[in-house]
Order: C-alpha cells, then sequence, then structure tokens
C-alpha cells in the first residue's frame, strides 16, 4: 500500500494540535505540524472561546501538512473536548463565540433543573453523570440569560461539529459529541426531545446525529470549491478518540485517559445505568464501533496546569518534566480530593489548594514540589477507590490499566497509580487521541477494517511502558485515611 497521510485535528482545553498520521509499510508515525493555544478570552459576558482564532491556527496547521506531504494527504478529522457548543441561525451563521464550559454563567442551573427534572431521572434517560457545565445546563442558562440568541438559532453545533462544518460545508452532529450533552438518550443516536422541551430548550435545535467512521464531505478551498482531502467524522469527542487510541489487545479495557481531565472508565458493549452508578456519577459517554464509554470525570492535570499558570504569573517560566521531578525527590502525608468543588474553577491553585488542606486540619506544603506531591497522591488514591468501586460491578474485572494521552508520560504517577490500585499500569500512547482519530478515518476510508484492527496498529507502531504494583502495603494505609478525609468532606 502506497504512502498516506491522514490529518488528526485534535484540540484540548489548553492547547491544540495538527497531527499528519503517515501509514507507511504497515506502521504509523506523527508529525507535529502545528501547536497553538486553545484557552479563551474573557469578554464582558464572561468566558469564551477565541474559535476563530483557534479555526486559522488550524488551517495554518494543515497548509503546513500539505506543503509537507502534497498529494499524499488524504483525509482530516477533528476532535474536541466535550460539552461546548455554538448556534446556528438558517444559513449557518455563528451566533455569537461559543461559551467556555467553566463560565460562571451555570452557576445555579443543576439547582434550577432540578425543579423539573430531578438529577436521577435525568441520569436514568441520559446515563449521563450530571455536571454543572453540561450542555443541559448550559442551554438552561442560555435560554434564561439570552432568550434572543436561542430564539434565532436554527441549530446547534458541538465546537468540533462547528470546526467540521467550516472546513467541509457540512452541517453534521457527530454522536460521540452528542453524548456527552445530557440530551442524548442512553446508548442511542436519539436526542431526548421530550426531556429539552421540559426544561424549555426548543428540540429543533437538535439536529440528527451523524455516526463516526464515516464522511462528512471534502475540505473546502478559499473559494469554498471542494477539493480532493475528505473530512471524515471520528470519535470526535476527545475522550471517545483517546479510547479508541488505547493499544488494548482484549476486549472491554479499562482506561485512563490523562489530561486536563481524567476520565478513568472502561470500555462496555452497552451503558450501565444503576442506581449505583447514579450514585457513584459514572457517565455513560459513546465512542466508537456502537461502545459505551463507562466513566468518571476526575479533575486531572487541570490542578497542576492551575498552580503552574499562577507560579508563572511573575514571569518565571517552569516546564512540567522538572515540576515531577522535584516532586519525585519530595514526601506528603495529606490528600485532598481533587474534585473538591473549590477546584472546579480557574482560581489561585496553590493557595486554594492550601486552604482546602488547612480546613481539613492537614498542615500543607510550603514547596511546589511538596503541593504537586499532594495532587500526584490524591489522584492516584482517587483512581484506587474509582477502580474498586467498578470492580463491585463487573465480576470480570480487568488486571490491567491503560493509561493514555499527555499524562501517560508522567512515570511518577504512573507508578503511583499502579501502586494505589494494585493493578499493572500499560502507559502509552501519549498521543492516543490522534492515533484513535486516525484510526477512525482508516475506518470511513476503508484502510482498516475494524476497531480491533486499529488498536493492533497502533501497538505494532509504537512502545508501551509498563508499571507492576510495588509496597501497596504503604499505598493501603494512605487509602484508609484518605477515604476517611472524603466521607468527612
Amino acid at each position: 500500500m502506497s504512502t498516506r497521510v491522514y490529518l488528526a485535528v485534535d484540540l484540548g482545553a489548553e492547547s491544540g494540535r495538527v497531527m499528519a498520521a503517515v501509514f507507511a509499510n504497515g506502521k504509523i508515525t506523527l508529525e507535529e505540524m502545528a501547536r497553538f493555544r486553545t484557552g479563551g478570552v474573557l469578554l464582558p459576558d464572561g468566558w469564551h472561546w477565541d474559535l476563530l482564532r483557534i479555526y486559522a491556527d488550524i488551517r495554518t496547521g494543515m497548509a503546513s501538512a500539505v506543503a509537507t506531504h502534497g498529494d499524499e494527504v488524504v483525509s482530516v478529522a477533528v476532535d474536541t473536548w466535550g460539552v461546548d457548543y455554538g448556534l446556528l441561525d438558517e444559513g449557518g451563521h455563528l451566533l455569537g463565540l461559543p461559551w467556555m464550559y467553566r463560565d460562571a454563567r451555570t452557576d445555579g442551573m443543576m439547582k434550577v433543573a432540578a425543579e423539573t427534572v430531578k438529577a436521577e431521572e435525568l441520569y436514568r434517560r441520559t446515563g449521563i453523570q450530571p455536571m454543572f457545565f453540561n450542555t443541559v445546563y448550559q442551554l438552561l442558562a442560555e435560554t434564561r440569560q439570552h432568550l434572543t440568541v436561542v430564539k434565532a438559532a436554527a441549530r446547534l453545533a458541538f465546537i468540533p461539529d462547528l470546526l467540521t462544518y467550516w472546513l467541509s460545508g457540512e452541517r453534521t452532529v457527530e454522536r460521540t459529541i452528542a453524548s456527552t450533552s445530557g440530551l442524548l438518550k442512553a446508548g442511542t443516536a436519539e436526542w431526548d426531545t421530550e426531556l429539552a422541551a421540559m426544561l424549555g430548550i426548543p428540540p429543533a435545535i437538535l439536529p440528527s446525529v451523524s455516526e463516526p467512521c464515516t464522511m462528512a464531505g471534502h475540505l473546502r478551498g478559499e473559494d469554498g470549491s471542494p477539493g480532493k482531502i475528505e473530512v471524515v467524522l471520528c470519535g470526535s469527542h476527545d475522550t471517545a478518540s483517546a479510547v479508541a487510541g488505547v493499544p488494548s489487545a482484549g476486549k472491554n479495557p479499562l482506561f485512563l485517559s490523562s489530561g486536563t481531565w481524567s476520565l478513568l472508565g472502561r470500555e462496555l458493549d452497552a451503558p450501565l445505568v444503576t442506581a449505583a452508578t447514579a450514585t457513584a456519577k459514572f457517565s455513560n459517554e459513546q465512542g466508537l464501533a456502537g461502545t459505551t464509554r463507562f466513566l468518571k470525570n476526575v479533575a486531572g492535570m487541570w490542578l497542576l496546569q492551575e498552580c503552574k499558570r499562577n507560579w508563572e504569573a511573575g514571569g518565571e517560566k517552569l516546564e512540567y518534566e522538572s515540576i515531577v521531578a522535584k516532586a519525585a525527590g519530595t514526601a506528603t502525608d495529606v490528600f485532598i480530593d481533587p474534585d473538591a468543588p473549590e477546584f472546579s474553577r480557574p482560581c489561585d491553585m496553590p493557595a486554594v489548594i492550601t486552604a482546602w488542606l488547612e480546613k481539613s486540619g492537614q498542615a500543607a506544603p510550603s514547596t511546589r514540589a511538596g503541593l504537586t506531591r499532594v495532587i500526584f497522591e490524591s489522584l492516584a488514591l482517587k483512581y484506587r477507590v474509582l477502580l474498586r468501586r467498578m470492580k463491585e460491578w463487573m465480576p470480570d474485572f480487568p488486571d490491567t490499566l491503560h493509561v493514555v494521552g499527555g499524562g501517560s508520560r508522567n512515570a511518577l504517577l504512573n507508578q503511583m497509580t499502579a501502586d494505589a490500585s494494585g493493578l499493572r499500569v500499560l502507559a502509552g500512547p501519549s498521543e492516543a487521541t490522534a492515533l484513535g482519530n486516525v484510526v477512525a478515518q482508516m475506518i470511513a476510508r476503508g484502510d482498516l477494517a475494524s476497531l480491533a484492527e486499529g488498536r493492533a496498529l497502533i501497538r505494532d507502531s509504537f512502545e508501551i511502558g509498563e508499571f507492576t504494583p510495588r509496597d501497596t502495603a504503604a499505598w493501603d494505609a494512605k487509602a484508609v485515611r484518605f477515604e476517611k478525609l472524603l466521607s468527612e468532606s
């Protein structure tokens, strides 16, 4: 088979990339064609994504890829974070910059929704963990604060759908990203229009849902005419692509997609919606090949990202590798709940963590390394709690956890996770999201027959790190105190 190049546009909450995946001689190699910031802008009415700049950066990166690889570039697909959206009018024009999911306009919306539909009923219908930033609560806020915009809207488009539309001219809403909204019926491609109407969200703005691993159209040139490069619908929620990029040889793998968020869970054949999973706040998002991503959102590297942002506020430049190395050389005996609401918004994170520790009767570390160690140990212990809860529901529970994403390069946290959980940890690839994006493109084009075949290709193309549990008794002792802290906080 001749060399083919697939472009993965992979956008996270902190940064975005255009990656060229070169398929030759039965293996994939990745080349970064562009990297850019994806952060938002604070406007008078709140925080928005600077999506026009992001789109310009995407086109620049794609142009660089075409300049490098020419006619070998065959397709492109876009994946991004979940829940956020834009509203389009009848002509396809964007009605304002999309809101950022951490904007405060959703404050109180969960309570407002519960006056009409209890959280338990929302979960039963959609399988999605109620969280303040879910699309359903964002739209609820919009109908109360910006009703004129909602009335002018003809359809909703999630962030990757918007970018796919601008690239191809085709208006689609892809299934995996739609499943993050809290408005799609669990395990289906059907909107819960009754639920939307009950909450005052116009059902008419919810368009039909398209499947991943299908064609959207062709890349438009500057004059709007279609070109040769195909635009594909991948698992356009970045976690869907990350899980597709898990290099598991077996069925229904455990996964931890480690980035700004830690998405911890297991790929299942069908949703798992019970009273116990509702209480534990696990979500049933959708994946490639009809799978369910049964998972729990944990704060993840957001905590360290916010610490780093504050530490650099005075002009100092810090590297994550150095921060992690210093944390490896220190010790701590205190913990936080990574998912405490105090940590959910942009803030002076070092000060907020210190205040949380002191409020819980613990002595806060006085160094950056100490605070970093607190974050990592608390994350590892939170993973342990959630994994053990999952094991209660799954008699065939695996003995291996696949860690993918940028956090898979963090050997310190990987070892902590193995020690705390008692599971073997296989770490990598760090670019699982881009690779899962590419696998979807290859399936859509007929270059791969299945998701399993794509995972085998990833295993053959990239090295995977291995971490085995050690010193588990010490972590058992930590876990007792950590779980007591969770129960009291």
